[in-house]
């Protein structure tokens, strides 16, 4: 798997197949599937339809591992005005976005300065009616500590920030302690998209799927509940999501208390399953024309994913 992994990871940095790919008219199928669409009203559209379905959203302009200070200031300036264009509605939507889209591909100080910039646009916007909530993506190890501080930065200037954690690393259960602790708004908890090397990670998929329910044990504990923890459990694997309402349950926890994450165009007819059953089912919608990256971060993940994407590719060439 960690082989599979480090191809696709290549692949997701490589700016000559990415340009190829995004430029060519027969893989617009693909994007029209997974991503919300090229710009904020478009993706905001996406997000009124998904809201009117029961479903709430988590939005992410697309554009990761960015060194160009130009770059880095579209980045920026997309997702202020996404955020001011949200700020118009009731909607409940996470901002979501990656380190490495905001400046820390170039540097820290600069990421630091994108995700500041990001938190006061959010903070103006009114709350009535919605939660204002800003998600950090995780990325690879050599990131973690910096979105780690970060979150805490932004927590500091007002901002509710959550952040993404991967299940699989070593260091996950400390983290998890630190941010639990430390008040963090929300934890989204992914199993990890990442080829990481053994001494930092789990490897093997019984290894990684056993930490998953042991964290969201935790994460779902009268502990976390008490300092006012609101976890988010991403997972398309439906056997983890009945293993994480068991546990829900088991601990008392209301419907109301957590909720599930999966990608928009991904299992479409689970996602359908957890809404109509009452459950709280939030969808990460991309936008931009950016999305290379983000598609095979979503194979190298999970293999399964590998046939979905070929057959979008191919079905777009109708």
């Amino acid at each position: 798997m960690s082989l599979w992994k480090s191809a696709f990871d290549g692949l997701a940095r490589s700016k000559a197949v990415a340009g190829f790919v995004q430029g060519n008219r027969f893989a617009q199928g693909l994007a029209s599937r997974f991503v919300g669409g090229d710009a904020a009203p478009a993706a905001i559209r996406k997000c009124v339809e998904l809201s009117a379905r029961g479903v709430a959203t988590s939005l992410n302009y697309l554009g990761e591992y960015v060194e160009s200070p130009a770059a880095i200031e579209e980045n920026v300036s997309q997702i202020v005005t996404a955020i001011r264009s949200l700020g118009q509605t009731a909607l409940d939507v996470h901002v979501s976005i990656y380190p490495t889209q905001i400046g820390y591909a170039h540097s820290g100080e600069l990421g630091e300065a994108g995700g500041l910039r990001i938190a006061q646009a959010l903070a103006e916007q009114p709350a009535a009616g919605r939660r204002k909530l800003l998600m950090l993506d995780m990325e690879d190890f050599p990131l973690v500590r910096h979105t780690l501080d970060l979150r805490a930065r932004l927590a500091q200037s007002g901002c509710p920030t959550g952040i993404t954690i991967q299940a699989y690393l070593h260091r996950t259960e400390g983290d998890l302690r630190d941010l639990v602790a430390d008040g963090a708004a929300a934890i989204r908890l992914v199993k990890g998209a990442f080829a990481e090397r053994p001494e930092r990670a789990w490897t093997r998929r019984s290894d990684i799927n056993r930490e998953y329910l042991r964290h969201a044990s935790y994460l779902l504990s009268a502990d976390a509940k008490s300092r006012g923890l609101y976890p988010v459990f991403a997972t398309h694997d439906a056997a983890t999501i009945r293993a994480v309402i068991g546990v829900a349950e088991r601990n008392r926890r209301s419907r109301d208390d957590y909720e599930f994450e999966m990608l928009y165009g991904v299992r479409t007819p689970l996602q359908r399953q957890i809404v109509a059953e009452g459950r709280r089912l939030r969808l990460y919608v991309p936008f931009g024309t950016e999305w290379w990256p983000y598609t095979m971060h979503r194979i190298g993940e999970n293999p399964a994913n590998a046939r979905m994407v070929l057959s979008a590719l191919w079905n777009s060439r109708q």
